[in-house]
This record gives C-alpha cells, sequence and structure tokens, in this order.
C-alpha cells in the first residue's frame, strides 16, 4: 500500500514541477534534470516494487486518445523517454494505475 502512495506522490510531483517549468526560466535546467531524476525513481519503483507484476497490463491511451495496453515492465522501460511519456501520457496512466491498486489493497 505504501509503494502505490509513493507512486502517486512521484506522479504528482512530476506533473507540478512540468506544469511550473514554463513560469521560471531561470530554473529550467534544474527543473529538467529533477524530471529525468523522478521519471528514473518513478521507473525503480515499478520494477522493484513489492507485489508488482511486471507482467500486469496498464491500458493507456495516447494523446489521439486510442487506448493500448502495456506490460508494467514496458512502461517502466518507456519511463526512461521523453517522447514515450508524453506520446502515452505515461504519469497519469501510472498515476491512475497506482490509484486502482491502492484502493484494492
Amino acid at each position: 500500500m505504501k509503494m502505490y502512495e509513493n507512486i502517486i506522490t512521484m506522479c504528482w510531483s512530476i506533473r507540478e514541477v512540468n506544469k511550473n517549468l514554463q513560469d521560471r526560466e531561470s530554473m529550467a535546467d534544474y527543473s529538467i534534470d529533477y524530471l529525468k531524476k523522478a521519471c528514473r525513481e518513478l521507473s525503480e519503483m515499478l520494477t522493484t516494487g513489492k507485489g508488482v507484476s511486471l507482467d500486469e497490463e496498464i491500458e493507456v491511451a495516447n494523446r489521439a486518445g486510442n487506448a493500448t495496453k502495456f506490460t508494467i515492465g514496458e512502461v517502466a522501460e518507456m519511463l526512461n523517454d521523453a517522447k514515450k511519456i508524453i506520446e502515452f501520457n505515461l504519469i497519469d496512466n501510472v498515476d491512475r494505475w497506482a490509484r486502482s491498486q491502492a484502493n484494492e489493497g
């Protein structure tokens, strides 16, 4: 349960830093470094978390609204690729998955 709360918190943090990135040009380099590190850490949380099956599937919708499924392992890999994060709206989809898992637990 704690792991899912940590994932939810990390997703929130990534969204907030990303949202504030445009407002603070002087902090842009720091913010981008933070976002890269946070996404790496989120990836590690998914792959090393107790009770998480790397074969479990998450349904994601891309920017065009087309839904597809990826395994947790695939999502964890994609969190290291900024284009994939944006294309598949991964932060919101991981957040939604973690919330559903926390509610089941």
